[in-house]
């Protein structure tokens, strides 16, 4: 049976550096986000009963 493993210093800091590493590498490769059209027309709605 294995032993419970623990989490040292040194390992939680290189796992702090992998996170940031990999989320700034996915947030540069990904592409800007379309920018929204200006909505400028008006929209009536007609209630009937």
């Amino acid at each position: 049976m294995r032993a419970k493993s623990k989490w040292t210093p040194g390992g939680s800091l290189l796992w702090l550096i992998a996170a940031v590493l990999a989320s700034v590498v996915v947030c540069s490769l990904s592409e800007p986000a379309a920018e929204r059209p200006d909505v400028t027309e008006e929209v009536e709605i007609e209630v009937t009963d």
